[in-house]
């Protein structure tokens, strides 16, 4: 149930991504004296910009973004071992039971529901010209910054580079966790643990908006 979900979701975000054309000529290539130090820092911070520097996204950039953020960055570890390690400290799903099987069945669970979230957000952000990236803040303070973090949880630049609802951040977190209790045991099933889980999304990408938006200002 699991691989058959994130294949059909894939699939989905082929199509509407490969749609999506590229409203810029795309960035000229770094000189090989940036170029590892770019590297690390996309790494390390997923995909963001500053609002001062910001341009809409091409398809090739989406694409990018998108892997990264989903399979090869950090924050995939502990947005998936993270959850995990709580639900299996409690026992939930019981039937799932303890030990190492039952640790990964958890990790599985979350590391799924996850990557639903991301393709339907970036396929959904694709077809409706929103950015996927996070936005820093161009005000200084660390309370305008912390709560503009926050915020950046619930909003996005469209293509017009104006704040919009993230529509598509929403229904992909709903989208995936209803989705996600389809496989779970019996009493599992409801809507309240779908909302649970779109809290758990909620709170980590909080906490990861928070930590992009004091990191060190990208060198030119």
């Amino acid at each position: 149930m699991i691989r058959l979900s994130l294949l059909l979701f894939s699939f989905g975000a082929s199509i509407a991504l490969a749609q999506q054309q590229p409203t810029l000529p795309a960035t000229p290539a770094m000189d090989s004296s940036a170029a590892e130090p770019q590297v690390s820092r996309m790494l390390f911070s997923s995909a963001m910009v500053n609002k001062a520097e910001w341009r809409p996204l091409t398809g090739e950039e989406r694409w990018r973004i998108y892997w990264r953020r989903t399979y090869f960055t950090p924050g995939v570890i502990f947005r998936t071992f993270g959850p995990a390690t709580g639900s299996h400290l409690s026992d939930e799903p019981p039937q799932w039971g303890q030990g190492a099987e039952g640790y990964f069945r958890r990790a599985g669970n979350r590391f799924a529901r996850f990557t639903m979230r991301d393709t339907m957000e970036a396929a959904g952000a694709a077809a409706i010209g929103h950015d996927v990236r996070y936005i820093k803040c161009d005000c200084t303070g660390f309370f305008p910054r912390f709560g503009h973090a926050l915020a950046m949880g619930f909003v996005t630049l469209d293509r017009n580079g104006k704040y919009a609802p993230a529509y598509a951040r929403y229904g992909a977190a709903f989208g995936a966790e209803f989705i996600g209790n389809t496989w779970m045991p019996s009493g599992y099933r409801d809507k309240s643990e779908a909302f649970r889980g779109v809290g758990i999304q909620i709170a980590y990408g909080s906490l990861f908006n928070v930590v992009r938006e004091f990191m060190p200002a990208r060198k030119k």
